[in-house]
């Protein structure tokens, strides 16, 4: 597991993006914000290494949704214009393989410190970082859309969180996954909300 210290350090926009990262951002502009290729790309996912290559595992997973007639990239390196070619794939409204961001699962070995309104959420123990978003949502009059999901973690519709936790050895620390407005709906049902079971499967 990364030290804080060798960690690159991020800011969470709710609902907005993550870090370098906008949702509604194609393939190929989330290669060129990250400065580095997937390390396994499928049709709704790409996993991105650490920059460190003796690490195991994945920095973050960049989870895609088809774009619709509405979509338009972000003015950002790695732009493609409709029905062009971006990163191998065709951007087009509905192409299972084009697409755009909707969410970011960040590792929580490996993953950068991403914080909210400077309360870090990668790395750490579950219950104190479910007990520090609480008491911010609470103070700005929110925590309407706080959900429970069937493995035991809690979702923020609000801001677009789902607080999942990840194993690293033999304790769990906070893998947190930041959405799109999009995917905030049902953002913590893994029998049939937006995210892939494949982050289901992450543990």
């Amino acid at each position: 597991m990364l030290a804080e210290s060798a960690r690159d350090q991020w800011e969470a926009t709710p609902l907005v993006g993550v870090g370098p990262l906008q949702f509604g951002m194609t393939r190929g502009q989330v290669t060129a914000a990250l400065g580095r290729g997937p390390a396994m790309s499928s049709g709704d996912s790409a996993a991105y290494p650490p920059s460190d290559p003796r690490a195991w595992g994945n920095m973050l997973v960049a989870y895609f949704r088809a774009a619709t007639a509405d979509d338009v990239p972000p003015d950002l390196p790695g732009r493609s214009l409709t029905g062009g070619i971006d990163d191998g794939y065709e951007y087009q409204p509905g192409h299972r393989l084009g697409g755009v961001l909707a969410a970011v699962a960040v590792d929580a070995r490996f993953g950068p410190q991403v914080r909210w309104e400077g309360l870090a959420l990668t790395g750490r123990v579950p219950s104190a970082t479910d007990d520090a978003v609480y008491a911010k949502l609470r103070d700005r009059g929110m925590g309407e859309q706080i959900r429970f999901s069937q493995e035991g973690t809690y979702s923020y519709g609000e801001i677009g969180l789902l607080l999942r936790v990840q194993r690293a050895g033999d304790i769990l620390l906070t893998r947190p996954v930041f959405a799109a407005p999009a995917w905030v709906e049902r953002l913590g049902d893994t029998s049939e909300g937006p995210l892939p079971d494949q982050e289901w499967h992450s543990h």
